[in-house]
């Protein structure tokens, strides 16, 4: 069997800034819709009465719907970007729907079920995969040079703060009586969000470039799912790049999804600093933008794999610091602080990963001429969910269990513990955990250069 992916000569077309900014645009929009998945479990919890072990399970049911949702989704961009020379109608669908997603998801009726939160909530990540699956494989098809993919997913997370920043402002508007996150923020921020999405989505579509086009034969053409995915997961296996990259991303995934889905209800059930959360919040991720052009330097003074051992340590650090924390203590400051480390050590993250994961892809082309980009990015939007729900989900789950009740506003030293073991202690161990694999990724800054050469001046 033969398969043809478009000549890619020895010197590639190179990008420029607007194409970088225009791809960039949406994410603004995007990442301040996502913004609210780290406290609306937290106020459905708090203003609607939902169990924590509920909403848990409203989460692991989720993940289990992602599991054939994101590959098949990975698979159909695949195809799609075969045939049409393009992934843009893809993105349009998503980024639309997860705006009318968002709608009823933020925005519940006063009697509220369990039907309707899983069924939005589904439909909210089914619409992020939609729009994520296709967006991050077009950004590693746009260029060939690691330098300039690296550059491409920095902007992308520097526009992605500001998304995340401006909706921590929202609470701030005149409003509002309260700084606190409630039902009327959130209705809020659904407007805002159509604001900041519509007009990015345009810039993207319309002006960023699709990247070389990419052509099958009519034996790939006609192929099943099925077939599709059994060549996938027998590339997985030849892989060893990636198998490890999803070790430590999984790893990192899960601590990460367990201490900021509980983050908002430590910060405001336990210590009683909601009115301080949006005030914290803004703080600490308008210091960490600012960090940001610092942070791709250090990255490229390092290397990326040394770039995100270290942001996890420091993440770990500010986790652990923590569950230091008590209740009726003047804790804003040292908040303060240990968000400040976090988010400046999390913009490290994306910068890293995407162009790691972009670089392991490109380490299994070498063996495979089939183009299955959007596949295994279909497995980092699975990876990425993990992060923000499977985790999220389990920590939940650990605080609901070991007895901590997010409705009362007075906490002993049970509660107490099961909040900084769900919160702190398990999440610092699955850190620990995947900064023993990102230390055995076998892909440096020289392996990736001779990498792209191959692939570029392959016919």
């Amino acid at each position: 069997m033969t398969h043809c992916i478009n000549n890619q000569t020895a010197s590639p077309e190179r990008l420029n800034n607007w194409n970088i900014l225009a791809f960039s645009a949406p994410f603004v929009g995007w990442m301040f819709v996502m913004g609210p998945m780290n406290i609306v479990q937290g106020v459905y919890a708090k203003y609607f009465g939902i169990p924590l072990t509920t909403l848990a399970g409203i989460l692991l049911l989720c993940r289990l719907f992602d599991v054939f949702s994101d590959p098949f989704m990975g698979y159909f961009s695949d195809r799609y970007r075969a045939r049409s020379g393009t992934r843009k109608p893809l993105i349009l669908v998503g980024g639309l729907a997860l705006l009318v997603c968002s709608y009823f998801l933020f925005v519940p009726p006063d009697d509220v079920s369990t039907v309707y939160i899983t069924f939005w909530m589904i439909s909210f990540y089914t619409a992020s995969t939609l729009k994520s699956v296709p967006s991050y494989a077009w950004a590693g098809e746009m260029s060939a040079y690691p330098e300039e993919r690296t550059l491409i997913f920095s902007v992308q997370a520097f526009v992605g703060k500001i998304g995340f920043l401006l909706f921590y402002l929202v609470p701030f508007l005149p409003l509002f009586t309260t700084t606190e996150m409630t039902p009327e923020t959130l209705k809020v921020s659904v407007i805002i969000a159509a604001i900041l999405i519509l007009p990015g989505l345009y810039i993207a579509l319309k002006y960023a470039p699709d990247g070389p086009h990419i052509q099958v034969d009519q034996v790939e053409k006609k192929k099943k799912l099925s077939v599709s995915f059994k060549e996938f997961i027998s590339a997985f296996k030849r892989n060893k790049p990636f198998q490890i990259f999803v070790a430590a991303y999984m790893c990192m995934g899960l601590g990460l999804g367990m201490y900021a889905g509980l983050f908002f209800i430590f910060v405001d059930s336990y210590l009683g600093q909601g009115e301080d959360y949006a005030k914290l919040f803004s703080l600490s991720l308008l210091i960490s933008l600012v960090s940001i052009p610092l942070v791709y330097k250090v990255i490229a003074l390092v290397g990326k794999k040394r770039a995100w051992g270290l942001s996890l340590m420091l993440m770990i650090l500010s986790i652990f610091c923590s569950s230091q924390l008590r209740p009726g203590d003047d804790v804003f400051f040292s908040l303060l602080i240990i968000k400040i480390v976090f988010d400046v050590a999390g913009a490290i993250v994306p910068m890293t990963t995407l162009p790691l994961l972009n670089e392991s892809v490109d380490y299994g082309l070498l063996s495979n001429r089939t183009e299955r980009r959007g596949l295994y990015f279909s497995i980092y939007s699975l990876l990425v969910k993990f992060e923000l729900a499977l985790g999220l989900a389990l920590g939940l789950a650990i605080a609901g269990w070991l007895g901590f009740d997010a409705t009362v506003t007075t906490h002993g030293e049970s509660s107490g513990f099961a909040i900084r073991v769900a919160m702190s202690w398990i999440p610092c161990a699955f850190m620990c955990l995947g900064f023993f694999f990102v230390w055995r990724l076998p892909i440096d800054e020289r392996r990736a250069g001779i990498i792209a050469r191959r692939l570029a001046g392959r016919v």
